[in-house]
């Protein structure tokens, strides 16, 4: 999230600074030169510390409880912690200026205190709106986007659809005609599977990790039927990650990707590992790439975009120690 801009800043250490000089020139008018700086010192420190403050509290709570996600937790979270540091900035400051006898007026303190705050949910108010607004101006444009790209995509896939239920009449004529190889009848049983939820789960937005890991399973026993031994998937997603979602189909693109893009051989078997983690799956092979085939980074590419209608947490791809890692944040869906 960035903080409203260079321009805004700007404009804002501006009107502190006007803000300085009317007190200057308003104390000069009642009382000493030294009551004067005394003013422009508690005014600096008033403000530079309360502004600084707050917004490094909204920043982190944009990023811990993005308002889309968490709404009620970041609303309750930014009143109480605002609240709290305001009251405890302020007391703190008030108490040294009266140990320092600068402070004239003690009777005075609470009412400070409560303009001193009104003033700071004004400024993170205003704050708040203007970031929405941008982020309304972005997902707004990027809806537009998406919905072309969608009545595209669908149009391409009405062009090459095939009758599903031809086509898993056909799988099931073929599971008959190989009912002596347990084999094939597992591995046709596992391809159907997975066409059916590649059907089913194309219209979705979001998915229960749980079927994805079904789905996965499926098409893990599918890859390594063709690989054998030069295949090893190693999947360890508990089932206390299972409530979580995903877009369809994301953790077997990655995993396929791994597939597409590197040497399987006896020789050099490619190990690849699916695993939770704080609310993340992280998916990792082992780094062996095949000689002329470069990669345009293109469904990297997708998935990450595909993650920005959902979420602020980003897609991380790492490339370190021999491996090749791509961590994707678990989100939550109502149902």
């Amino acid at each position: 999230m960035k903080i409203l801009g260079a321009k805004v800043n700007f404009y804002l250490i501006v009107l502190v600074g006007l803000a300085i000089m009317g007190i200057y020139l308003i104390a000069e008018g009642f009382g000493s030169a030294s009551e004067s700086l005394a003013r422009i010192g508690h005014g600096l420190v008033m403000t530079a510390g309360i502004w600084l403050g707050v917004m490094t509290i909204v920043t982190y709570l944009w990023k811990r409880f993005p308002w889309e996600i968490y709404p009620v937790k970041h609303l309750m979270w930014e009143i109480s912690t605002v609240t709290a540091y305001t009251m405890i900035f302020s007391l703190g400051i008030y108490t040294l200026e009266m140990k320092l006898d600068i402070f004239e007026s003690p009777e005075s303190l609470l009412m400070d205190i409560f303009v001193t705050m009104l003033i700071t949910y004004l400024i993170t108010a205003i704050h708040e709106l203007v970031f929405f607004y941008q982020q309304w101006k972005f997902n707004f444009s990027r809806s537009v986007r998406l919905e072309k790209d969608n009545i595209q995509a669908k149009y391409e896939a009405l062009k090459t659809q095939v009758n599903p239920h031809f086509l898993f009449n056909s799988l099931n004529s073929l599971t008959t005609m190989v009912d002596d190889n347990q084999e094939a009848v597992s591995y046709i049983q596992d391809l159907s599977e997975f066409l059916r939820y590649m059907l089913t789960s194309r219209d979705k937005e979001l998915v229960l990790v749980r079927e994805e890991v079904k789905l996965l399973k499926r098409y893990i026993s599918l890859q390594e039927s063709r690989f054998r031994k030069s295949l090893n998937i190693k999947l360890d997603v508990p089932e206390s990650a299972w409530h979580f979602a995903l877009p369809p189909l994301v953790m077997q693109m990655l995993v396929e990707n791994c597939i597409k893009h590197n040497v399987i051989s006896k020789k050099n078997p490619l190990e690849i590992s699916v695993r939770a983690m704080d609310e993340y799956i992280i998916v990792e092979n082992k780094l062996q790439k095949k000689n002329g085939v470069s990669s345009t980074g293109q469904g990297l590419r997708n998935i990450a975009e595909r993650y920005r209608i959902f979420t602020t947490r980003e897609v991380r791809v790492e490339e370190s120690g021999g491996k090749f890692r791509v961590t994707i944040p678990l989100l939550t869906m109502e149902l």
